[in-house]
């Protein structure tokens, strides 16, 4: 990793700009970035480890992003230190903050937990591949947005496990699948063992949509010990219900 120059703006035909960190005395580096007109690959850490990154810099950060109207590639990560501060693990709050998102987005990875997703993920058309890790959101929280998104083919979360084992109560799922959706077949979901005690899954949408009839097949495997989670014991086993519109 390294910390982003003062005067990057001036090398306007860059387009990738990976592995490097935002900390608290970045703000004009965080502002900077916003001019580069061809960035489409964007990999930054926000790292709070010495002190809690600036306001000022999530909000020039949160700023830029709204301008880079060629970027295809983002990776919002938060390196946080080992204190337990609430304000702390809360730093990607400031995706909650952007005038306007980079429309042309088909990757997106955020790392860090957020009060909910921002709704403006919701409007990207082009996105494809949508990562989200050491997150506590689950249901609506996340898939009340992402369910909006018209071309998303991969999905990929990874919660964060507290002591009172959050993710592990979820009981029931519900996924829906409208007219959008009707191309993805490469449909999945990962982590699915870690819904211990998940008792049914709803899945609604078009009886001809074929990402939903994928989805059955996948989650139905699943769901009776087979597929994926073999080792499901016959207690954990889960119910499939379809609702067709």
């Amino acid at each position: 990793m390294w910390t982003i120059p003062r005067g990057i703006s001036k090398m306007k035909a860059l387009r990738v700009l990976r592995r490097v960190t935002l900390g608290n005395d970045d703000s004009d580096a965080a502002q900077e970035v916003g001019e580069l007109e061809q960035l489409q690959v964007f990999v930054v850490s926000l790292d709070d480890r010495k002190a809690i990154v600036d306001e000022d810099v999530l909000r020039n950060l949160a700023l830029s992003l709204s301008k880079m109207c060629s970027l295809r590639w983002l990776w919002i990560g938060h390196r946080r230190s080992d204190d337990n501060n609430s304000k702390q693990k809360q730093v990607v709050n400031f995706l909650h903050h952007l005038p306007a998102p980079p429309r042309l987005l088909q990757t997106l990875w955020i790392t860090g937990d957020v009060d909910g997703l921002p709704g403006w993920i919701g409007s990207l058309t082009h996105l494809v591949t949508f990562t989200i890790l050491d997150t506590t959101l689950a249901g609506d929280q996340l898939f009340g947005i992402l369910c909006k998104l018209p071309n998303l083919k991969s999905l990929y979360v990874t919660w964060t496990r507290h002591g009172d084992g959050s993710m592990s109560t979820l009981e029931t799922l519900e996924l829906r699948f409208d007219y959008r959706s009707t191309h993805a077949t490469e449909w999945s979901i990962v982590g699915m063992e870690q819904l211990t005690n998940l008792k049914k899954v709803t899945l609604d949408g078009n009886k001809d949509n074929p990402a939903l009839i994928h989805a059955v097949e996948l989650l139905r495997a699943d769901g009776s010990g087979g597929g994926r989670l073999s080792t499901r014991s016959k207690n954990n086993e889960f119910h499939v219900a379809v609702k067709y519109r």
